[in-house]
């Protein structure tokens, strides 16, 4: 606000001091003009006086004189007046600057004219004789004949124009005072301006010399109070707002009317061109510079007609929704606004559900199908040995069996991904200890299997849930074990890496094809379905250890090749 103040006080002082400069130079100019208008009218004046009371002295001398010596005398007169004499008919004897023998009848001038008629006469004319504009004189003599004297008004004029280069110093120093005195004087007028400003500036009473400027002083200060409350309010809001925007997961960006940008925030230049960049970048250009997606085109477009549209489309392998609508003002719509949402997890989640859904009913109604057909088939008697019984029972009990599998492995699943995470129930376990009894426990279950299972490495102990710890490792040599060959083998190794815990299971079994490795770890889903009904596996057990690993804020890696075994790396935080 004060240089804002500071360049007002400049602009009026130029102003001030350029409009009391050309004033004062009008002024000078117009008093010059005037003053050599009155001096030319004055020096005709008295060159006019000067030429009567000329004439009539020397035609009072007429009577005196024999009429050459009067001739003589006329002679010798100033060269700027110039003399005639004319006889009573018109005839010119005597001109001082023509030669009398070339001089037309003067007769019928005008001076001539009124000399005869009442002794004198005068005329202002252009002479034919000199081409000059000229002031007569004519005095009629004591013989009738008339005597005139003239005199140009060139001569006049240019004795006024030999004044001139005076003049014109005159006017040079009149113009320096004006200069000086037009500084001098805006200082002095804008030194209570001044006063006043720096009053303002600095938030003080008064300042002002005059008690005009007093309410304006007032009026400003209360101008300047409130201007500096909304600035401070508007900035912030706008900060709020700045980082309300900024903060958004969801992209946001609003287009004018000429479809060009007024604001976007990083979320949605994240979201629409797959990269981090500045937003001024965009701001000011076309939405087109941001996505040129048909379906955010439509919208745009769809909003600009004054409708509200919403579209989905895949981007950068995600899943956007993307909604707009106008900004109306006045009824007529002045820009858009879009809203653009990142719903890849929910449509993931969304789709996981559904399949989640579809995979249980079908293995669920597996077993429950055979239960129900070997239950059918003893209660219309159609087992008729004991042998039959035994073995129908055998395959109910299976069944079963694989039903209370099926249920532990989705409750503990479930449990898993509705746990939050919790630190503070987080506690210290050895890693060494419970691998160590994983091994042990898996025994007999390798030795069914003709599997060798070796533990190798040692650690020390991280922060973590050692139920899910147990189950994770579990699984993972279960899975090694139940599908691998005959005097195939298991390592379970551990190691110390910078940062981070590895543990490693490594098994010499039947391999992943590449196309199903990066689906190993969804729900229900078996590479081979027939050798995981043989062995009765639910297809649970590598989506809980991917559960288990991102609990615990690890990572996991695979590397299979078909025949030739698995390697699965689980990397957990120290």
């Amino acid at each position: 606000m004060s240089s804002a103040r500071q360049r007002f006080n400049t602009q009026m002082k130029k102003r001030i001091y350029w409009v009391l400069l050309l004033l004062s130079a009008v002024g000078v100019v117009s008093a010059c003009m005037l003053t050599l208008t009155v001096a030319m009218q004055y020096s005709m004046r008295q060159a006019e006086q000067m030429i009567c009371d000329l004439t009539d002295t020397i035609s009072a001398s007429y009577s005196y004189m024999e009429q050459e010596a009067y001739l003589e005398m006329l002679a010798c007169l100033p060269d700027n007046v110039r003399a005639t004499f004319i006889t009573d008919d018109g005839t010119v004897l005597y001109d001082s600057d023509a030669t009398e023998s070339e001089m037309e009848n003067h007769f019928g001038r005008p001076e001539i004219q009124e000399a005869m008629e009442q002794g004198w006469g005068e005329d202002i004319r252009r002479s034919a004789t000199t081409s000059i504009s000229s002031y007569y004189y004519a005095v009629r003599l004591t013989d009738g004949s008339i005597l005139r004297l003239s005199r140009s008004y060139s001569s006049i004029r240019g004795m006024v124009v030999g004044a001139l280069p005076g003049i014109a110093v005159i006017l040079l120093l009149l113009f320096g005072m004006a200069l000086y005195f037009s500084r001098r004087l805006t200082r002095w007028m804008i030194r209570p301006v001044e006063r006043a400003v720096r009053a303002l500036d600095h938030n003080e009473e008064g300042g002002a010399m005059y008690d005009e400027l007093t309410p304006f002083v007032s009026h400003i200060r209360a101008q300047d109070q409130q201007i500096h409350d909304q600035r401070v309010t508007l900035e912030q809001e706008r900060e709020t707002l700045g980082i309300i925007t900024n903060s958004m997961r969801e992209g946001l960006m609003l287009i004018s009317k000429d479809k060009t940008i007024i604001f976007i925030n990083p979320s949605a230049i994240s979201m629409l061109t797959g990269r981090k960049a500045d937003v001024y970048e965009f701001q000011g250009h076309s939405y087109l510079l941001v996505n040129r997606t048909s379906e955010l085109h439509e919208c745009v477009m769809a909003a600009m007609e004054g409708d509200s549209r919403d579209e989905v489309f895949t981007l950068y392998g995600k899943i956007y929704h993307v909604y707009a609508s106008p900004m109306m003002r006045m009824g007529q719509v002045h820009g858009v606004v879009v809203i653009v949402l990142d719903e890849t997890q929910q449509r993931l989640a969304e789709r996981s559900r559904r399949e989640f859904s579809a995979n249980v009913s079908h293995e669920l109604k597996t077993p429950l199908t055979s239960i129900s057909g070997y239950a059918e088939m003893m209660e219309n008697g159609m087992v008729s040995s004991m042998d039959d019984i035994r073995v129908f029972s055998a395959s109910i009990h299976k069944e079963a069996l694989r039903l209370i599998a099926l249920i532990e492995d989705i409750i503990r699943l479930s449990r898993i991904e509705e746990s939050p995470r919790q630190t503070e129930e987080l506690q210290a376990v050895s890693l060494n200890e419970l691998c160590a009894a994983v091994a042990e426990s898996l025994q007999p279950v390798a030795q069914k299997a003709n599997v060798q299972l070796h533990l190798e490495g040692s650690v020390p102990p991280i922060a973590g849930a050692e139920a899910m710890l147990s189950e994770m490792v579990y699984n993972l040599c279960e899975n090694a074990i139940k599908y691998n060959r005959p005097n195939g083998a298991v390592w379970l190794t551990l190691t110390d890496g910078d940062g981070e815990i590895e543990v490693k299971v490594r098994d010499t079994g039947i391999g992943i094809p590449e196309e199903s490795q990066m689906r190993v770890f969804e729900r229900f889903y078996r590479v081979d379905k027939s050798r995981s009904k043989q062995i009765g596996g639910t297809g649970l057990g590598l989506s809980i250890v991917k559960h288990v690993v991102e609990y615990h804020l690890g990572r996991i890696e695979l590397d299979s090749a078909l025949g030739s075994g698995t390697e699965i790396r689980v990397y957990l935080p120290k």
